[in-house]
């Protein structure tokens, strides 16, 4: 194992890439393991290094809405729907459960199967 100092967070072995990251003390709860290794699958330093910095800038965004959601929220209790706004401060890109149109789409499928699903296999 070498530690190749012009592609970041990574070591070669038997040529290949790998990605490393020391995962930090306060966020060592949420995993198995104080290392994140894996392999970036290529011998070339250019890809390497663009792979290992991509996967260290979604670490560093991922550590960050963890420690995000231990922090207790300042006037937590005036928010209007609390339930809410804490979903989208712990997820800010997700779909909330509110907004998801399920039964309309339950409504559609059943319809449409239904309409083009007579004479076909039950596998249809």
């Amino acid at each position: 194992m070498a530690y190749d100092k012009s592609v970041p967070y990574s070591f070669k072995k038997n040529g290949i890439y790998y990605f490393e990251r020391r995962v930090p003390a306060d966020l060592e709860r949420h995993y198995v393991s104080r290392k994140i290794s894996f392999s970036l699958k290529t011998r070339s330093p250019r890809v390497a290094s663009t792979r290992s910095l991509r996967a260290a800038s979604q670490l560093e965004q991922w550590w960050y809405h963890l420690r995000m959601d231990a922090i207790d929220v300042p006037g937590k209790h005036l928010l209007r729907n609390a339930s809410v706004s804490c979903d989208r401060l712990k997820a800010p890109n997700a779909v909330l459960t509110e907004e998801r149109p399920t039964a309309a789409l339950s409504d559609a499928v059943a319809l449409y199967v239904r309409l083009k699903g007579s004479n076909r296999p039950m596998t249809f």
